[in-house]
């Protein structure tokens, strides 16, 4: 119990918010103020401050822990101060080891079992308390609404029965929409609560002085309406719903009405005020107000909802008080959703009770009228089972109950029932007069308990001083009632202390409770009703709260115009029009228009009152409907001359509020950044008195360097005109690939910077492919480079590298899509396994094999097989120019998958091309062998069979014609010839695919032969060793046979025949210059440089290809899938 009370009164909470509530919990908040607390005591905590600590816990926003260590008085910690209570006070070694122990088991006790419980025990107690803060404020709020008496008023002038108030008041109630197409409703109700009549307006809402003539009429017929219906009807006071601020002008109309009757026919001022209608709007969709008024509209029954919460409050909130449970309906508490609803039932129901009791309830006209039926259940000793079973006897008997003593004879009520009820069953013994033979006791109208009727009786004697033979207690209580001022000589203290002598206990307090009911039997402790203050009538029409609208609040608002100040005599005397020495223009130096010709005309402009004035400020409407204003000076931190630089109508900008007018219903804003920012915490509210700045600050600072982080890592918007190119990020890429066709490409900017550009294309589902393409020969930072770069090989401009290199590659993927042998594995070698473990059960004859798609290589697949018993696994590569399999490069998947079946058996080569590994997606750079890879024997070879004049001529090429690498990442071999890139005006094509030789045809690279550096060379040489060793063993001359040099020595033939045809050196790659050189555009009689047919014929026999693997030209049909080329900016 010690160390209970001890934690419980020096725990201490802090809170710490996560990653979503850094972003989340802004000033608008219900934990703004607390969302950083280091080491604040628990017995700090006020109100419901824990439980919406607890709701941003449990929403993830915050984490809270209670301190491990507890402070102590006299030592370090409390652990210590407790430990020293264990410890023997020796000096000798036993006793020290001993000590020790005892402080281990008491530190163990503590830290592992007592702690940890007490921390939850406390955090249960901590939350219970502020459960119960928040219940205590959702009954004061009901308390509030009970606790107002009903309305009354007195015309003395007033001479008519209609005008007569000691019976109650007839009320109007007006309900309306804001909607103004709906019509409104006026409903009448008598004394008694019911519904006598009701008024239709279906234009009470329109502008009594609008600009619109139609409306103006409509608008006075429901005057005239209103005002026949007042006048005929002649309500005591007169109760307008407030929905909105249109609330206001329907009590200025009214009012009006009102003051026309006074004048003309002697009417009585009635009071016209505005109530909240939350009550009514509840009331008309319960299920009590649907029964009761069904045929009514939904208005009508709010307007009669409000007319008889103006003659009781009490009893129109009861209504509410159903099996239904609407009561909980009403908006007691932001938080009072956090109360278990049977929890928040039970104590306002217990509001209700303690209401009731106060005021009593008239069983006979609970009987009668099913308006005050709900209040008998609240009677102290019934409840709702037995209120009901009373009504029930007394309407199954058809008979009045007349005096409280029925209650125990007619009604069978027992003795305990009785006696706590009897006190607060309220009979009217004025109205039952003559009617009744039975003996009427005037105490059963009062508060009076039948137990103490002698006493009340007995002071009415005394007060009287009668004699024992003039005694008569009955008459004496009707004499006292007439004449209570008489009892103000009693000693009620003296008669106290008799009464405890002889038993009865202190009874001093309820003597002098019967003195006071006594000189007013049933009197009405509640407030009496009070027009709404201006606070009160601005939250009421806004429907906003304190704790939502206040001063230093950050709200969103809409610009709806801007404010001028007309000039005055003087300032028009002294105005100095200022001319544009530009343009020639004259402007006017007040609204600042700058087109006056001459400057007479500006003078015109003042004199004709045209001319706003100056610019002050800017004026705005809030979500709410209040109207806002910011001045000038507040608009910016800079100074600002006209506002219409700043802001323009209808657009939505953030201020913050620094005044609010309640009475004009409008506030004053600043939209100035450093009020908006206020690093001074100038508007924000306060924050917690043990509140960490520092942990905030540090989070602050971890927040901005992470974004400048990010920063860095995101790409530049950039300016290209092409369909296919996006400024999106890489995960927004991967997002609309997962929606396309296979194949479909798109251009990105690249985190590396401005001169690079990424290409994204879908391998297959999931599986994407990010090619990093380098630009050069940029305009400036956001355009298109003149050229673009993939590894060594250059491209003119996107649709060039969509056309020969994005989709040869597509269409070599669909090639291997559609192959019979194609599974989805989605990248797992494990399910290629089993399929083929499956199969060979099947058949075992056969050596079966599947391709996959690689998903950690995009680009590549994975050809799996099983000779024997042990699964083997390798991988094709798609190539622009076909397919790669063990450094050998070829055509088509059937020449790939044919060279395979022949050649499974042979050892794999050990130098595999590597391909990044990523995850789903890669970025992949390439690099082409330069000619210097070429072996250099075979060179001399070919050289020494050659003439002179053709190894004269071939030179010539090798140095005359620049060296432009082959398809990025992939061997020479099968590659394109570097025809020029000639689109058309419809659709870009290339040289086609028969008349362009093939470096693995029998054709010698003329870069090979050249010693001077080409892009190849200096690009291989700054590769890493790793690099360059894969770059060589991959390379098609790598190796060279006797073939090869036959092979070359045809190609040299055809390349003299060649020359000595055309009288030019043949141009084998596609120069990038100015002028003739350029590659020849549409209409251009210039044609790509073709070789003659029996070269092209006898080279395509060297190589066959497949009736699937149709050439990858910009030809053919299966790549022509860009459409029209879509010209840059630097293009003409």
């Amino acid at each position: 119990k010690c160390v209970r009370e001890v934690f419980y009164d020096r725990a201490k909470i802090c809170s710490r918010p996560t990653k979503k509530g850094v972003k989340e919990i802004d000033e608008n908040h219900l934990c703004y103020s607390m969302k950083y607390i280091k080491d604040k005591p628990v017995r700090d905590l006020t109100g419901d401050q824990f439980l919406r600590l607890c709701m941003a816990e449990n929403d993830q926003l915050v984490t809270l822990t209670l301190s491990d260590k507890v402070e102590s008085l006299t030592a370090s910690s409390y652990l210590e101060e407790i430990k020293q209570l264990y410890n023997k006070d020796e000096f000798s070694k036993h006793v020290q080891g001993w000590n020790q122990i005892r402080g281990e088991c008491v530190e163990l006790a503590l830290n592992k079992m007592v702690f940890p419980d007490l921390r939850r025990e406390l955090k249960t107690i901590l939350l219970q308390e502020a459960r119960d803060a928040v219940l205590r404020a959702c009954c004061r709020k009901l308390y509030n609404w009970l606790k107002i008496a009903p309305y009354t008023c007195r015309f003395p002038e007033e001479e008519e029965d209609d005008w007569d108030t000691s019976h109650g008041v007839k009320v109007m109630g007006i309900a309306y929409a804001p909607d103004h197409s709906t019509a409104a409703f006026a409903a009448l109700t008598a004394v008694d609560g019911d519904v006598t009549d009701y008024l239709r307006l279906p234009n009470l809402l329109k502008r009594k002085n609008g600009w619109n003539q139609t409306e103006k009429i409509l608008k006075e017929t429901d005057l005239r309406a209103l005002r026949n219906f007042i006048g005929t009807k002649k309500p005591h006071v007169i109760v307008i719903g407030g929905e909105s601020r249109d609330a206001q002008m329907i009590q200025q109309d009214l009012r009006d009405v009102v003051t026309t009757l006074i004048q003309d026919e002697q009417f009585a001022d009635v009071k016209v005020e505005i109530i909240d209608n939350e009550l009514a709007k509840i009331y008309s969709n319960s299920k009590k107000g649907i029964a009761d008024f069904r045929d009514y509209p939904d208005l009508l029954r709010q307007a009669i909802s409000l007319a008889r919460k103006m003659q009781d409050p009490l009893i129109e909130y009861s209504q509410l008080c159903s099996n239904d449970e609407e009561i909980l309906c009403l908006r007691y508490h932001t938080l009072q959703d956090q109360i278990p609803r049977e929890e928040l039932l039970e104590n306002l129901y217990l509001e209700f009770v303690n209401r009731t009791n106060e005021v009593g309830v008239d069983i006979n006209l609970a009987v009668q009228s099913n308006l005050t039926l709900n209040l008998v259940q609240f009677i102290c000793g019934l409840g709702p089972r037995k209120g009901q079973a009373l009504l029930k006897v007394l309407k199954q008997t058809n008979q009045r109950l007349e005096n409280r003593t029925q209650l125990v004879t007619s009604c069978h009520m027992g003795p305990k029932v009785f006696i706590n009820c009897s006190g607060f069953v309220k009979i009217d013994t004025n109205s039952l007069g003559d009617s009744t033979e039975a003996y009427v006791e005037v105490l059963d109208g009062s508060r009076v308990h039948p137990e103490t009727y002698e006493w009340a009786r007995k002071m009415a004697v005394d007060a009287l001083e009668y004699d024992d033979e003039e005694m008569n207690p009955a008459g004496a209580l009707e004499e006292i009632l007439d004449a209570p001022e008489r009892l103000k000589d009693l000693d009620l203290d003296a008669f106290a202390e008799e009464l405890e002598r002889q038993g009865f206990g202190n009874k001093s307090i309820t003597l002098y409770d019967i003195r006071a009911e006594l000189n007013s039997r049933y009197k009405d402790l509640r407030v009496p009703f009070q027009s709404p203050t201006p606070e009160e009538l601005f939250d009421m029409l806004t429907k906003e709260t304190p704790e939502t609208f206040f001063i230093g609040k950050m709200v969103m608002a809409k610009v709806v115009g801007i404010r001028h100040r007309k000039p005055q005599g003087e300032q028009l005397d002294q105005a100095n029009p200022v001319r544009d020495d530009e343009t020639g223009l004259w402007q006017c130096p007040f609204c600042l228009k700058n087109d006056f010709p001459e400057l007479s005309e500006v003078w015109s402009h003042f004199d004709s009152g045209s001319c706003p004035g100056q610019a002050v400020g800017i004026r705005m409407r809030l979500d709410n409907g209040l109207s806002g204003y910011i001045h000038i000076k507040n608009l910016s931190d800079k100074h600002v001359k006209n506002p219409e630089d700043r802001v323009q109508q209808g657009q939505t900008i953030h201020c913050r509020i620094i005044k609010i007018d309640v009475e004009r219903f409008s506030v004053d804003c600043s939209s100035k950044s450093s009020d908006l920012a206020d690093k001074n915490h100038e508007w924000r509210p306060p924050k917690d008195p043990y509140y960490d700045q520092l942990a905030e600050e540090k989070d602050i600072r971890q927040e901005v360097e992470a974004k400048k982080m990010k920063a860095r890592q995101q790409y530049i918007k950039r300016i290209i005109v092409h369909p296919s190119f996006h400024n999106i990020s890489y995960v927004e890429a991967e997002k609309i690939m997962d929606q396309v066709p296979q194949g479909e490409v798109i251009i990105r900017p690249s985190s590396k910077g401005a001169d690079h550009l990424t290409v994204t294309w879908k391998v297959t589902d999931k599986i994407y492919q990010h090619i990093d393409v380098k630009e050069t020969g940029k305009e400036n930072e956001f355009s298109l480079g003149s050229r673009l770069w993939i590894g060594n090989e250059e491209f003119e401009d996107l649709d060039e590298i969509i056309a020969r290199h994005v989709n040869p590659m597509s269409s070599n993927v669909r090639d291997i899509l559609n192959f019979k042998y194609y599974i989805e594995t989605n990248g797992l070698k494990d399910k290629s396994e089993e399929a083929l473990k499956e199969e060979k059960k099947k058949n075992s004859s056969k050596i079966h094999y599947f391709i996959s798609a690689a998903k950690n290589y995009p680009g590549r697949f994975l050809l799996s097989y099983l000779p024997k018993n042990k699964c083997r696994h390798e991988y094709i590569t798609v190539t622009p120019n076909g397919f790669r399999f063990r450094q050998k490069n070829f055509t088509s998947l059937n020449a790939t998958l044919k060279w395979f079946k022949e050649h499974f058996q042979e050892p794999v080569p050990s130098s595999t091309p590597s391909t990044p590994r990523t995850m789903m997606s890669s970025r992949t750079t390439f690099t082409t062998p330069g000619g210097n890879s070429m072996n250099p024997e075979t060179i001399q070879r070919v050289a020494q069979n050659l003439p002179s004049h053709m190894l004269h001529s071939l030179s010539q090429v090798a140095n005359q014609t620049p060296h432009y690498a082959q398809t990025p990442g992939y061997t020479a071999t099968g590659t394109y010839i570097n025809t020029p890139y000639t689109p058309s005006g419809q659709t870009p094509f290339m040289t086609p695919y028969h008349t362009t030789p093939r470096y693995n045809q029998g054709f010698l690279h003329p870069g090979s032969l050249s010693s001077a550096p080409t892009p190849s060379s200096y690009s291989s040489s700054s590769q890493s060793p790793r690099n360059m060793s894969q770059t060589n063993s991959r390379h098609p001359y790598s190796s060279t046979t006797k073939n090869d040099v036959m092979d070359w020595q045809k190609a040299a033939e055809a390349w003299a025949k060649l020359k000595n045809k055309e009288g030019q050196s043949p141009r084998i790659g596609t120069p990038r210059g100015s002028g003739s050189n350029r590659t020849p555009r549409q209409g251009d009689s210039r044609k790509t440089p073709q070789y003659n047919e029996n070269m092209s014929s006898r080279l395509s026999s060297k190589s066959p290809r497949s009736v699937r693997s149709t050439p990858q030209t910009i030809n053919s049909p299966r790549s022509m899938s860009i459409g029209d080329a879509t010209p840059l900016y630097d293009e003409n």
